[in-house]
């Protein structure tokens, strides 16, 4: 399990990643910088995020969708597994 300073080390690292994800921004993806031509292809539209703000759910399954994602491939292993906790089955 991995301690709280780790997890804040982790998220200091991934916190571009991790509000692009669950907010589901078009231009602040870690690849996807504001100046870039092409927005994400995930991204929604500034209305899509506020309503997702105020009506909560679709952020929460933003939330889970980012572990998912980050956990296949989006970071290291190890540091999905310090940041998010080990799968076990």
């Amino acid at each position: 399990m991995a301690g709280i300073a780790t997890k804040m080390q982790y998220g200091m690292k991934y916190w571009r990643l991790a509000i692009h994800l669950i907010f589901k921004t078009k231009r602040f993806g870690v690849n996807n910088q504001w100046w870039a031509r092409q927005p994400s292809p995930i991204g929604w539209e500034w209305y899509q995020i506020v309503w997702g703000v105020l009506s909560v759910m679709p952020i929460v399954r933003n939330y889970q969708s980012m572990k998912v994602r980050s956990c296949i491939g989006w970071m290291p292993q190890a540091e999905c597994e310090a940041l998010f906790g080990s799968k076990k089955a």
